[in-house]
């Protein structure tokens, strides 16, 4: 009996809407703690100075970001142009080149709990919240420097306006849709995804058994296609008239490097989301599609679509994680229906379960967040301490290798000799001593200088992350004065 009557009392205050937008400055309060935390203090990453470079170029003081709106390609990336009004206020640091992306990943927890709530209700919204807020992904892509928190926010906001505007009718929420997907695709041209995704769920409206939304007809329809013929179009005059991809520029450096195994991807985005939520969510998104949820089928679609398409690609072009990121919301709802579906379905004491499997998933993520605060230096290479230890130890005259001659002027006052074009031959004669700072990636680069370096220079340190794949930073010293086993430059065959 008292059982019953605390639960009819919690249920009660948890109707309330005081009730639930306390919980939600509480989650807003616990996310901004996560991306402020430490926010300085770990080094930048090297595409964290490609933004700081961009922005100050194009964006940076507010009148030439006006001048550059909009810019040669029609983009008007929103988080780049927060970042260099940062940059521009508080001078460059790790901390304000970073201050754009906690604010924007802060701020997404509250600017989606509004249209979640009309879909899913508050139980769900609340629920996909704090998973999102305590969510290592969302909180990584909140502390760089990089258009990825501004991205999933466009893009989430766009398929939830898309929903709306096939379920009530309404072309107003489509244009809407339109204009975020243009906000989502100036972050990064990844948010193309949404096309098949929502190309995909209008397929499966039509071939499943599933009653169609009232928007589903003719005029909206050609509405969600009008962005796609008008892209085509520009692309298509831009190539006639000058022979150049208007979207595409650049995109042959995608064709350089690959990493051809599709089921390691795979593993890595699970391991970014999280396996337990990632396992459940699917099976949370057959359940809805079973039960004829068009919000169900939306969600599994947008959460399957990209990776699927990601995994096509992946033997043919250079592929990461990050570049699926904007689908981390779908499949944090897809586990938090899943979770008041449980509670929903069970009674009384069986509803221990369901706050149960909330558990499972909130100390997993917490798993991962204590090795990224305390073990991975914010889950990137510490090039700020690998630089700072060559400092320390080098003598004048020392020359400095690396593959990014963008640390200059950063971590790195001294010009930078560049791995990719240096050969064994230099390097002996030169007669001087040489400081090698290379990552697992950049070192293949040149396989000819790395089979010399290791076999002599000597290493010096190797920074490990603890991550999923092999992911370190070896600093390296040649010192030909010191020097016995030399066998000089190999010799050409």
């Amino acid at each position: 009996m008292n059982i019953k009557r605390l639960e009819s009392r919690a249920q009660s205050i948890s109707t309330q809407s005081w009730f639930n937008y306390l919980l939600l400055i509480l989650i807003t309060g616990l996310g901004a703690g996560f991306r402020f935390f430490k926010l300085g203090q770990w080094s930048f990453w090297i595409d964290e100075i490609f933004t700081i470079n961009h922005a100050l170029r194009h964006y940076g003081n507010l009148q030439l970001a006006l001048e550059n709106i909009p810019p040669a390609t029609n983009w008007v990336p929103t988080s780049v142009i927060l970042t260099a009004q940062a940059l521009n206020l508080f001078a460059v640091s790790e901390w304000s080149a970073r201050l754009a992306s906690a604010v924007i990943g802060t701020l997404s927890i509250p600017v989606l709990y509004f249209p979640l709530k009309k879909i899913f209700g508050n139980q769900v919204t609340l629920i996909a919240l704090l998973l999102l807020a305590v969510s290592p992904w969302h909180i990584e892509w909140s502390q760089t420097a990089r258009f990825y928190t501004g991205l999933m926010l466009f893009y989430t906001l766009a398929l939830i306006f898309y929903f709306y505007g096939l379920e009530r009718d309404r072309p107003l929420y489509i244009l809407i849709f339109m204009f975020l997907f243009y906000l989502a695709t100036s972050e990064r041209l990844f948010a193309v995804f949404l096309v098949p995704v929502v190309l995909g769920y209008l397929l499966l409206l039509k071939i499943l058994p599933f009653e169609r939304p009232p928007g589903f007809r003719a005029r909206n329809l050609l509405l969600t296609l009008l962005p796609i013929a008008a892209a085509v179009s520009i692309e298509v005059l831009s190539l006639i008239k000058d022979g150049t991809s208007r979207f595409l520029g650049g995109f042959d450096w995608f064709f350089l490097y690959r990493l051809d195994d599709p089921f390691r991807l795979l593993s890595f985005i699970g391991f970014e989301v999280g396996v337990p939520l990632m396992c459940f969510s699917i099976f949370c998104g057959i359940y809805l599609v079973y039960k004829r949820s068009r919000a169900g089928l939306l969600l599994i679609v947008s959460a399957v679509v990209p990776i699927v398409l990601l995994l096509a690609l992946n033997p043919f072009i250079f592929t990461k994680t990050r570049y699926i990121f904007m689908t981390l919301p779908s499949w944090i709802i897809l586990g938090a229906v899943g979770i008041r579906e449980i509670l929903n379905e069970t009674k009384s004491h069986g509803k221990i379960l369901a706050v149960g499997l909330l558990f499972v998933f909130l100390a997993d993520a917490a798993g991962s967040d204590l090795l990224y605060y305390q073990v991975n230096n914010g889950n990137r290479l510490d090039w700020k301490g690998a630089f700072s230890l060559v400092r320390e130890q080098s003598q004048a005259g020392d020359e400095l290798v690396t593959w990014f001659p963008e640390w200059e002027g950063y971590y790195w006052d001294q010009e930078i000799l560049l791995w990719q074009d240096l050969d064994p031959e230099f390097v002996v004669s030169s007669g001087k001593r040489f400081w090698f700072i290379l990552d697992d990636e950049t070192q293949w680069g040149n396989t000819r200088m790395k089979s010399w370096m290791e076999e002599n220079a000597e290493l010096i340190k190797v920074l490990y992350l603890r991550r999923e794949n092999d992911t370190y930073l070896k600093i390296y010293l040649y010192d030909p004065v010191s020097q016995i086993h030399t066998n000089g430059p190999p010799q050409e065959s």
